[in-house]
C-alpha cells in the first residue's frame, strides 16, 4: 500500500534520509550507463545546509509501499511570488506513485500561492535540472542529464508539458570549413573594430569572480534565474578547478577592459584519464554567456569571439567537442561552423505544470 512521507531531515529522520538515497541504487543497479549521484549534496538539501537554501523554501517528499521507497523528490518555492519546483525527482514506473509525490509538491506550492512547477529541477538553475529524452544508450558526460526513459511520460500523465527542449551535438571530428585562416582573420578584424579582446583563464579563483559578474548579467533574463553572491558561486563551482585546462576557458573584454563574455570546455574525463588533458579524446563546451542589455547581447559577436578559439585549438589538437545542452538557435548562432552535418544528438526537456489551468475541482488529495 502506498504512503506519503513528509520530512524535515532532522536528526532523527535519518532513516527517511536513507530511504530516499536508496531509490536511485535501486532503480539503475546494473544499469553502465548511470552516473551515481553525489549523496553529500542530496543530504545537504534535505537537512536545509545547502548554500543556495537562502532563497528557496522547500519540503522533503517520500512515497513508498510498504518499506520500499517508489518515488522521491523535494518540493521548492523559489522566492515570493516566485515559481515551484520539484527537484531530485526519481521514481519507479508507478503513476500511482508519482500522482501522490506531485500531489502533494501541488499542495505545498499553493500554500505559497505559486501556481507554476518545474519538473525535474533542483530549486533553481543553480542546481540540476532538465531529464533527458533522447541519448539514453551513452554514458552522461558532466553535467548531463540521466534518467529512466518513461520520466517524461508518466509526468505527462499528472498534467506536466514540456516548456523548454535543448540540445546536445556530438562532434567526432572538427569540420576544417570552419577552421580557415580567412574566417579567423576576419573574426580578429571584427574584435579589432568592436575593441574585443579574449584571453585563457590565468588565474582560477580570480576568474571565477569575474565570471560570476558576467553571469548574474548574462543569465538574468533566464525564466528560473535567481541572483546569488560571489561566495556562493565560486564555491558551487570550485569543483572545476582540478578540471579545467586554461586553453579552452575564455574570457572576453571590451575596449575599456570590462568583462563581457566567457566559454568555458572540459575535458571530458569519462575517458580514462581524462583528467589528464592529452588523455581526454573530447571535450564538453558547457557554459556560454555573454554581457546583456534588455535582453539581447551588447556585444552579438562576443560569443562567436569565445567558441572560435576553443575550437580552433580542439581542431589543432584532433580532440573532439561535446557541444552541450544547447537552446535553441544557439548551436546555429556559435557552432555551426564546426559542424559536419548529421552529427549525433542528445535531447532534453524541462517539464511545466500550470495549475491556474487546472479545473479548481482538482484538489490532489
Amino acid at each position: 500500500m502506498l504512503g506519503l512521507i513528509e520530512f524535515a531531515g532532522k536528526q532523527n529522520e535519518q532513516n527517511y534520509i536513507d530511504l530516499f538515497l536508496s531509490l536511485p541504487a535501486n532503480l539503475y543497479r546494473g544499469d553502465k550507463n548511470h552516473r551515481a549521484e553525489d549523496t553529500a549534496e542530496v543530504k545537504a538539501w534535505l537537512k536545509g545546509e545547502h548554500p543556495c537554501k537562502s532563497f528557496l523554501v522547500q519540503k522533503n517528499l517520500l512515497v513508498t509501499d510498504g518499506l520500499v521507497p517508489v518515488a522521491r523528490g523535494i518540493a521548492f518555492v523559489n522566492g515570493p511570488g516566485g515559481f515551484g519546483s520539484i527537484g531530485f525527482f526519481e521514481c519507479e514506473d508507478d503513476a500511482g506513485a508519482v500522482s501522490m509525490l506531485v500531489g502533494a509538491a501541488k499542495a505545498f506550492c499553493r500554500e505559497h500561492r505559486v501556481s507554476k512547477i518545474y519538473a525535474p529541477m533542483n530549486g533553481s538553475i543553480w542546481g540540476s535540472y532538465r531529464l533527458m529524452t533522447k541519448g539514453f544508450e551513452d554514458y552522461p558526460f558532466l553535467g548531463e542529464p540521466h534518467n529512466k526513459r518513461y520520466y517524461k511520460a508518466i509526468l505527462e500523465g499528472c498534467g506536466f508539458s514540456a516548456a523548454k527542449t535543448w540540445e546536445t551535438q556530438f562532434i567526432e571530428k572538427i569540420s576544417a570549413k570552419g577552421q580557415t585562416a580567412d574566417r579567423f582573420q576576419q573574426l580578429e578584424k571584427l574584435q579589432k573594430q568592436k575593441g574585443i579582446k579574449v584571453r585563457s583563464l590565468e588565474n582560477f579563483d580570480a576568474d571565477f569572480k569575474t565570471i560570476h559578474k558576467i553571469a548574474m548579467n548574462a543569465f538574468s533574463n533566464f525564466f528560473a534565474f535567481h541572483e546569488i553572491d560571489e561566495g556562493t558561486f565560486c564555491g558551487l563551482y570550485s569543483g572545476l578547478k582540478r578540471l579545467c585546462d586554461r586553453r579552452t576557458v575564455k574570457i572576453a573584454f571590451d575596449q575599456d577592459g570590462v568583462p563581457v563574455g566567457f566559454g568555458i570546455a572540459l575535458p571530458d574525463y569519462r575517458s580514462k584519464w581524462g583528467f589528464l588533458f592529452k588523455y581526454a579524446k573530447r571535450y564538453i563546451f558547457l557554459y556560454l554567456g555573454t554581457q546583456q542589455r534588455g535582453g539581447e547581447s551588447v556585444y552579438p559577436q562576443a560569443g562567436k569571439a569565445i567558441v572560435t578559439p576553443i575550437m580552433k585549438n580542439l581542431y589543432i589538437r584532433r580532440k573532439g567537442c561535446i557541444c552541450a545542452l544547447l537552446g535553441e538557435g544557439a548551436k546555429t548562432r556559435n557552432f555551426a561552423p564546426s559542424c559536419d552535418k548529421n552529427e549525433r544528438t542528445h535531447e532534453y526537456a524541462l517539464m511545466e505544470l500550470d495549475m491556474k489551468l487546472e479545473g479548481r475541482g482538482d484538489d490532489d488529495a
